[in-house]
């Protein structure tokens, strides 16, 4: 059965509300007409649960329905209907309960507890339903509220975790993340038990008129969004994925302005609607919550002790003096923030509205104030940063106060790999920033203790709120910010060396990833270059401070070990440049044959000295004993491999052969071959062309079956040694994603080599067309770092020319080949 021209047909007439009303009216008379089609045998009831007895079908959804009976005599009848259903090609949850049945259910499983709740007559035995109304339904409503109420907290919170913990994700579930249309049944839920509110309609005893017009409001909207996604699609999808925001938009009308897409402008609105629900959700379980918690005796002789001049701590909650009003007295609104963050107490209801309602008298003459920038600055030196900034700016007062930063709300830019809002995404920063100093992964103690030794940190709290500032511009955001910080710094009465220092982080805060990820930190001009941008060992740790506090807020899985490894290593490197510790080549050698146990002293001399440079530079003593022992082996066997996990949770190949045409292409093509997403890879070639290549991979532990390592090396060794057939699956690129190809050739980094890098969409056997596209063009792969996340590859190549730099018409043809084989 398919109602879908029948929906495009009202779809622009109607809203959401009216087009699910719409819907489950067809699908009610639908049901009708078939189940009155069927004779009875005995009394029998057609309900509609969940979803459907809400009366909130979108097209592709589950429709749920009970049968209800005092016995369950009447099977064939229920038998005959699901065949018929199921034949029109409707998507049919169903369930034949008797009274006992649904009671039981309902205790055993909450979600059916809950179904039973939206309970809606349909069609059969009308009596029968309303016996199920006056016995099952009081049952389930009026008993063991408590747990109900408890349970579908924890479900809520549960489920607010595991889709993002946002509402400002970039790509939201319309019905599951938080502010999304599975809020909105929860406020009915949790109303119809705890409050005993019959309709939605009743919310509006509980909540002001004006909210309560904004709440229909943002629920219509959400459903209309949600229609749109199942029409487009063609399937249930409740996921507003990039490649839907075009369409999306476009069908509910959003255009381009000359600011923003109408995409953009789609997605502001959708956050400002799910913003709605998510605080009258937060509203409405309150409410509840207040019901079943036992908060002991009430201290009727609570006293006021004073948190500021004019705020003071009563009953737990912030509060004004008597004749402090935030009207008159805008200034005072920072204060309010202020006596909050210093005595870890919220801001009472009354205040909080009363603030939110004034907003627009904390102007200019707020923004100059040295009292209200003093407070400001005194929160970024507390010990309550994130909670105080959140507040701050749901209430709309952070905006406000720094007109740069509301520039930000709810602004989508649509980058690799981010989850989140620009706003969000910096409000996280500041969070993970700060729980540096409690945190116990051991993988951030490095980092952990130099947040505990910064004496300032509202030098880096400042730098890590106003790092992104500039992508209210849409422009290049590091050069833009920095103008836009010039202003807040000299409004902030910042002295001259902490505004050098601020301007120093927010202009270079992606520098440090960037050389981590994409260059040879073993490559001595890469750690002095980066040495003399950063200047000192304050800028230093700062600076990997914030690197740290920016890559951790991209999404939950971007920070990973093997970053925190490589960020780390530049972190030392540097730090023992600045401090004048350099590696003296000869004494190293020395200290490596001292320290030798082996007999073949001699012997390790000679592959060291057959070695090029940067494998001493990059390559502790002991991983030297180690390739050592495999270029023994290669000798002997002419191959050898060794497979090792290590501490940053990667695993590393090494292989050992002699050097042959285009042998990296066939070692990263068998990998890829068996599904290993390869991190990086070195490359090492001996002058007497003994091959040391070491390859990071970080899906080996994920993938690993017993008797892995012998099949791979056997793999390994007929592709190396017999040029084995490789069989690369043929796989499309990933869709949903943004990302344009973009090839860069750098010649002025890297003394010997060509550093080349691509950012194009990911697909299986990318790295080994590269690779190969490389050799058959008389390129040598000098190294290579392969960056892969979320159907992205942003790939570094350092690369050679007959034993030099790409110059030239070499290397125009190059990025014209390598151009059409990512295009591809």
């Amino acid at each position: 059965m398919d109602f879908l021209e029948e929906i495009e047909g009202v779809f622009d007439k109607l809203g959401g509300r009216e087009l699910s009303a719409f819907y489950t009216r067809k699908i009610d008379v639908f049901l009708t007409d078939l189940f009155n089609s069927i004779e009875s045998q005995k009394p029998l009831a057609l309900i509609a649960i969940g979803g459907y007895g809400r009366a909130e079908l979108a097209p592709y959804s589950d429709i749920d329905i009970m049968f209800f009976a005092r016995d369950k005599a009447d099977s064939k009848k229920v038998e005959t209907v699901l065949y018929k259903l199921w034949d029109a090609g409707l998507t049919i949850g169903h369930c034949f309960r008797t009274p006992e049945d649904c009671i039981a259910e309902a205790k055993k499983d909450l979600r059916t507890h809950t179904s039973l709740l939206e309970a809606r007559f349909i069609a059969g035995d009308r009596e029968l339903y309303n016996y199920f109304y006056e016995k099952v339904y009081s049952e389930l409503a009026f008993r063991k509220q408590k747990n109900f109420i408890t349970g579908k907290l924890k479900e809520m919170e549960k489920r607010h975790a595991g889709f993002g913990d946002s509402v400002y994700l970039l790509e939201p579930n319309v019905k599951e993340s938080q502010g999304g249309l599975r809020d909105m049944h929860t406020v009915l839920w949790l109303s119809k038990i705890a409050l005993k509110l019959g309709n939605i309609g009743q919310l509006s005893s509980v909540v002001s008129g004006h909210d309560f017009k904004r709440l229909m409001l943002a629920y219509d909207f959400l459903l209309k969004v949600r229609f749109c996604l199942h029409i487009m699609s063609k399937r249930r999808n409740d996921v507003l994925s990039f490649d839907t925001h075009d369409h999306v938009s476009a069908r509910l009308g959003f255009r381009n302005s000359k600011k923003f897409s109408g995409s953009e402008r789609f997605m502001r609105y959708f956050y400002l609607k799910a913003n709605i629900v998510n605080s009258v959700t937060s509203l409405i379980a309150g409410l509840c919550t207040r019901q079943w918690v036992v908060e002991g005796i009430r201290d009727w002789n609570a006293v006021k002790k004073k948190a500021t001049e004019n705020f003071f701590i009563y009953r737990n909650v912030v509060i004004p003096s008597e004749n402090s009003s935030v009207r008159k007295n805008p200034e005072r609104i920072i204060e309010a923030f202020y006596a909050s963050s210093k005595t870890g107490k919220k801001l009472s209801h009354n205040l909080r509205e009363d603030i939110t309602k004034n907003l627009l008298y904390a102007g200019k003459r707020v923004r100059r104030s040295h009292k209200t920038m003093g407070f400001f600055r005194e929160i970024l030196n507390g010990p309550r940063v994130y909670e105080t900034l959140r507040e701050m700016h749901e209430t709309g007062v952070l905006g406000r106060f720094i007109p740069e930063l509301g520039a930000l709300r709810s602004l989508v830019v649509y980058e690799p790999y981010h989850r989140y809002t620009v706003d969000e995404h910096t409000l996280h920063a500041v969070q993970n920033l700060e729980l540096l100093t409690a945190t116990k992964y051991k993988s951030l103690e490095r980092l952990s203790g130099i947040m505990k030794g910064i004496k300032d940190k509202e030098i880096l709290f400042m730098s890590i709120l106003f790092h992104d500032i500039g992508k209210a511009a849409g422009k290049y955001h590091e050069e833009e910010g920095y103008k836009r910080l010039k202003n807040i710094v000299e409004r902030f009465n910042v002295d001259a060396e902490k505004r050098q220092r601020i301007e120093f982080l927010v202009k270079n805060h992606i520098l440090m990833s960037r050389i981590a990820l994409t260059r040879e930190i073993e490559a001595p001009e890469i750690i002095a270059q980066f040495a003399e941008a950063v200047g000192d060992e304050e800028s230093l740790g700062a600076l990997y401070l914030m690197t740290y506090a920016d890559m951790s807020a991209v999404n939950p899985s971007f920070w990973t070990e093997w970053k925190a490894y490589l960020l780390q290593e530049l972190y030392e490197k540097t730090l023992n440049y600045l401090r004048g510790v350099r590696r003296d080549k000869e004494v190293y050698i020395r200290s490596i044959l001292d320290s030798y146990k082996g007999a073949d002293r001699e012997g390790l001399k000679s592959f060291i000295a057959d070695m090029p440079e940067r494998y001493l530079l990059s390559t502790p003593s002991e991983r030297i004993y180690h390739d050592y022992s495999l270029a023994r082996t290669v000798r002997e066997n002419n191959f050898a491999l060794s497979i090792n996990d290590k501490h940053d949770g990667t695993t590393e190949i090494i292989v050992g052969t002699w050097d042959s045409p285009g042998l990296f292409s066939r070692i990263v093509g068998f990998l890829s071959s068996k599904w290993m997403n390869i991190l990086s890879a070195r490359l090492y070639t001996g002058k007497k062309g003994l091959i040391i290549d070491k390859i990071q991979i970080s899906n080996w532990k994920d993938i690993w079956w017993d008797g892995m390592d012998i099949f791979i090396e056997n793999g390994l060794e007929d592709v190396v040694l017999r040029g084995a057939h490789i069989n690369l699956s043929a796989s499309q690129k990933e869709t949903g994603s943004r990302v344009d190809v973009f090839i860069e050739l750098d010649n002025e980094t890297s003394g010997e080599s060509t550093i080349l890098e691509f950012f194009s969409q990911d697909r299986h056997g990318l790295l080994y067309d590269v690779s190969s596209l490389f050799y058959e063009n008389g390129f040598n792969i000098i190294s290579a770092k392969i960056n892969t996340e979320s159907g992205i590859a942003q790939d570094i190549f350092y690369i050679q020319h007959e034993g030099r730099k790409v110059n030239g018409l070499k290397a125009t043809e190059l990025l014209a080949t390598l151009w059409k084989t990512l295009k591809n």
